[in-house]
């Protein structure tokens, strides 16, 4: 008690709304699972990937069309290694949720170390206290969670509490966290040149921060080049049917050579296609659009007071805006989670410089005014077609209800044995991914010896008609019995293994 009177006012507030925020992620996460709206990828096979990491190995994983025999063969990626100890404590007791709670606790975190940062470079309470509200009613975050759970999501929250240690000169504590976030992504070590190369700038006249900055920079440089020369050949493995390729802009070239000398000797015409549909879909119109407003509108108008600051987003952007994924341009799934992670903290350090701080703090709640408008607008429509809204609209009454029978899912989803081979439609499969062989449909194995679907539910990747045929082909399958079908869910069981698929 001694302690909690010692803390201010707004330290307390603060306080009050990180563990506010936490309880919001959570609900959002926790009824999207529970109501069947996490898909099989990404949430269902890293869910399959905990439980191999748990039993202390790498692989195999089913839920791809083509099985992997590692994880890393997707991304060279650690996060969820290094976490999973911690996971596997939690698993008896959240279940298929647990990864959906380490996320929402990584994104928090950033919250409050965010909070801490400008704190540290503003010694002004109440600014700290307007930023760290900002940072939680940042669009990014929802479109994000709603996701399912991601590394990027996880290591892109660590990047703040990354940012205090090294302003509070502890650069060797800092190291610690930076190695966690590059090592979870190719592309994180990359984002990383760029955030020593602003570090560089933004603490020049601090004689040691200048060479951490410049290490900070080199060492991510080293462990680029060493993720493609050495991580990723290593973890392709030759027998498999897989093999990594994540180059995905063929505006700019047919590989990574070809987009460095295209960058180089057309510096205008990249500028160009940050801001235009390069796809020629028309139905693509208007997406990029729709970031740079939201980029903005939460922030980033303040960035041109102090150019520099624009550093750290430049990679991160232009992976972003020139992707031949149009899912990337905008403001959907996790594309946005490492700029929403540092926008906060970027905006009010600019704000920290103004010497009138009652204008600073002006400006820090219109922000915040305008940011959190904008999030609602967003969560409620997007320019693109694909957007799901029942996904990110916590503030409807019907982002809580359901037209399934909820009760009626999980107890068919029992009558599967916890060893039995399984293929699924995509919103089911990770409530069934505590197992060696889970596969969504229509990829699967003639090992499955059951089927389940959600009748009405997403038919991805078919067109619904199709979808409906398929479903109905299984069910008056002579090599398939019916064990349970209810308006919403049917389950199938296979009548004699290793019948062809």
């Amino acid at each position: 008690m001694a302690i909690l009177k010692n803390l201010s006012k707004q330290y307390k507030i603060a306080i009050g709304v990180v563990i506010f925020f936490f309880i919001v992620f959570n609900v959002q996460t926790y009824f999207n699972h529970y109501l069947y709206r996490t898909d099989a990828l990404d949430y269902g096979f890293h869910l399959q990937a905990l439980r191999n990491f748990c039993n202390c190995r790498s692989g195999p994983l089913t839920i791809f069309s083509l099985q992997l025999e590692s994880f890393f063969q997707i991304h060279p990626s650690f996060t969820l290694a290094i976490i999973s100890p911690i996971a596997c404590l939690l698993k008896p007791i959240f279940g298929s949720y647990t990864l959906l709670l380490i996320m929402n606790i990584f994104i928090t975190l950033g919250g409050y170390f965010t909070y801490k940062v400008i704190l540290l470079r503003s010694k002004d309470e109440w600014l700290s206290l307007i930023a760290v509200v900002h940072y939680f009613v940042i669009g990014g975050h929802y479109s994000a969670i709603s996701f399912g759970y991601v590394d990027p999501v996880v290591s892109a929250a660590v990047v703040p509490i990354f940012l205090y240690y090294f302003y509070k000169e502890k650069y060797w504590v800092s190291l610690i966290f930076m190695f966690f976030v590059i090592t979870s992504r190719e592309n994180m070590p990359l984002w990383f040149i760029f955030i020593g190369i602003f570090l560089l700038i933004d603490t020049y006249k601090n004689k040691k921060s200048r060479y951490w900055s410049i290490g900070v920079s080199t060492i991510s440089l080293l462990y680029l080049v060493l993720v493609f020369t050495v991580l990723i050949p290593a973890f392709n493995v030759e027998s498999s049917e897989y093999s990594y390729n994540r180059f995905t802009y063929t505006a700019l070239g047919e590989n990574v050579r070809e987009a460095f000398v295209y960058a180089v000797t057309h510096p205008i015409d990249v500028v160009k296609l940050m801001f235009v549909n390069h796809l020629n879909e028309p139905m693509y119109d208007g997406i990029k659009a729709e970031f740079w407003l939201a980029f903005l509108v939460s922030g980033g108008i303040l960035l041109f007071r102090r150019p520099h600051y624009f550093i750290p987003f430049i990679p991160v952007i232009l992976q972003k805006l020139l992707s031949d994924n149009m899912t990337y341009w905008g403001l959907m799934i996790f594309s946005s989670v490492e700029i929403v992670s540092i926008l906060t903290f970027a905006s009010f350090s600019i704000l920290a410089s103004l010497k009138n701080r009652k204008l600073a703090k002006i400006i820090g709640i219109i922000l915040c005014a305008s940011t959190l408008t904008f999030t609602i607008i967003k969560m409620n429509t997007r320019t693109s077609k694909w957007y799901n809204s029942a996904k990110e609209k916590i503030y409807d009454p019907k982002f809580y209800k359901s037209d399934y029978n909820i009760a009626e899912i999980k107890e068919v989803l029992s009558l599967i044995p916890d060893d039995a081979n399984v293929c699924a439609s995509s919103t089911l499969v990770p409530h069934l991914s505590f197992r060696d062989r889970i596969y969504y449909f229509p990829y699967f194995q003639k090992d499955v010896e059951y089927l389940t679907f959600l009748i009405n539910g997403p038919p991805y990747p078919f067109y619904k008609e199709e979808y409906a045929r398929r479903i109905n082909d299984y069910e008056n399958s002579e090599d398939w019995e019916v064990v349970r079908k209810t308006k919403d869910i049917i389950l199938l069981k296979k009548k004699q293994l290793n019948q062809p698929d």
